[in-house]
């Protein structure tokens, strides 16, 4: 037999291990996964709380706290379920956002009717939108198809003698009424999308990571983005353990003669005000209340700004023309006056305060957001996407909004900045609740009112001052940077 001395090839796989993530980069992607998603979930929770609340302010004393607690448990319920479905790989939504949206939009105009003309007008109008012509009636006879219409129509016929006649109220308790009326309809509408709809953002979020992740490796290497980082969060950092670091209470003081007005000592290392309250215990404290502004007025007016920019950018036309007639109309306003007027109006407590420094901070992100639409919705994806039968609400959400994502980071950095300078002002001012919880510029105003800069007593202003220009020292160093990091045209050689 002769001996074949060729060797068979064996192939072998080479398995490349992929090479593991340094500790920090993952601590910092997964940080910002948490952070923003524990924010977009207590935004949204806020939302619910208020709008329960407000519905169920008409309901009476009995059922107003029944009526907020269901409502909140029944759109946590609808969150969990959608997260779960979400995590076992059921995207929900996934191919067809556009279409639900507009599903939600035809039911708010149901609702609307609801409450303007009555339950049952509202459910004519959602079942001609929705249950006219069902998939279950697909194979069914023009004679079967008849009978299911008329009978539905017959039956909310009946629905509209019983409401003219007050018989719901007869039939079933006031509660069970109020809850399956318009109100609970009203909630359904406006409160549960917003919780079927968040694990989307949640789960785009997620998918954000590696952006997140190359933006800190390169982000590492500018020092004047990690000294900015660094002030941000040492300041941070204070404000989470104020409770803990404070040596007293914010509203611990004491009416004894010799506790007011006191110099800095070992008891009081930045003395005392005039209630005998400790100050460097009123700042640290302070810093909960001017990020608490900064944080979210700016994701408020960013939210706003970004919505109507994209709208505007994209659509075109006579929406891009009214929507713009709009952002003029608020630039050309004199904002304090205006935040003052309305603090005024609506009460000095800190959502109004956070209301209305959004309200009129909005303006510069819409009109640069929409620029950069009106220059991408030119571009060949979008073109090809378009081409491909792609709608609008993809093309928005998938092609245009990210591109868009560096100049709103920027925006919404900036925008911390304004809102912590413009509720300084407001507070300086007097024009908050100056007798709660302080603000830094709570402080200044006491220390102006008392007159401390004409009695020398430095630790009562400087502090606080400090505190604020550090503050928007280390946003405007974070921004810049950021803007270097996202932004080609403005990322130099590292040094």
């Amino acid at each position: 037999m002769a001996t074949n001395n060729e060797q068979i090839g064996v192939t072998e796989t080479i398995v490349m291990d992929k090479p593991r993530k340094p500790l920090h980069v993952q601590i910092v992607s997964l940080g910002a996964f948490a952070m923003i998603s524990i924010t977009l979930i207590v935004l949204v929770d806020m939302f619910v709380g208020g709008v329960s609340l407000a519905i169920a302010s008409s309901l009476g004393e009995v059922f107003s706290n029944q009526f907020s607690i269901y409502v909140r448990i029944g759109g946590l319920s609808v969150f969990g379920v959608t997260l779960l479905l979400g995590v076992l790989g059921k995207k929900l939504y996934a191919h067809r956002v556009g279409e639900y949206w507009k599903k939600i939009f035809i039911a708010t105009i149901c609702l609307a009717v609801s409450f303007y003309l009555g339950i049952v007008w509202g459910l004519f109008l959602a079942f001609g939108a929705f249950l006219w012509t069902p998939k279950l009636t697909a194979n069914w006879s023009q004679i079967e198809l008849k009978i299911y219409r008329y009978g539905a129509i017959i039956i909310l016929g009946g629905w509209a003698v019983a409401e003219w006649i007050a018989l719901p109220d007869i039939l079933l308790s006031p509660f069970v009424t109020f809850t399956f009326g318009w109100y609970g309809l009203v909630a359904i509408a406006f409160i549960v999308p917003m919780y079927i709809l968040l694990p989307i953002a949640i789960h785009g979020t997620w998918n954000l990571r590696p952006n997140i992740e190359s933006f800190w490796r390169e982000f590492l290497h500018h020092k004047m983005g990690m000294f900015g980082l660094i002030i941000i969060g040492t300041i941070v950092t204070i404000a989470l353990l104020a409770p803990f670091i404070a040596p007293y209470h914010w509203g611990a003081g004491s009416l004894e003669l010799d506790q007011l007005l006191q110099p800095p000592s070992p008891e009081h290392i930045l003395g005392t005000n005039h209630r005998g309250e400790d100050i460097y215990s009123r700042m640290l404290y302070g810093s909960q209340i001017s990020l608490i502004v900064g944080f979210t007025a700016s994701v408020v007016s960013v939210f706003l700004g970004t919505a109507v920019g994209l709208i505007s950018g994209y659509y075109g036309g006579i929406l891009d023309s009214v929507l713009m007639r709009i952002t003029d109309v608020f630039l050309c306003l004199p904002t304090l006056p205006l935040m003052l007027i309305f603090l005024l109006l609506f009460g000095q407590g800190l959502q109004n305060v956070i209301v209305v420094i959004a309200i009129l901070g909005w303006t510069g992100t819409a009109r640069m957001v929409r620029s950069e639409a009106l220059s991408l919705r030119e571009r060949p994806l979008t073109e090809a996407a378009h081409a491909l039968g792609a709608s609008d609400s993809y093309i928005l959400f998938h092609h245009i909004m990210p591109n868009t994502l560096p100049l709103i980071l920027a925006n919404m950095i900036l925008g911390v900045v304004n809102a912590i300078l413009s509720e300084a002002g407001i507070a300086f001012l007097g024009f908050v609740d100056i007798h709660g919880q302080p603000s830094w510029g709570i402080l200044l105003h006491w220390a102006w009112k008392n007159a401390a800069l004409l009695s020398n007593r430095w630790w009562w202003f400087i502090p606080p001052g400090l505190l604020i220009m550090l503050t928007t020292l280390g946003f405007v160093f974070i921004s810049h940077t950021a803007d270097k990091v996202v932004n080609p045209r403005l990322r130099g050689r590292r040094q």
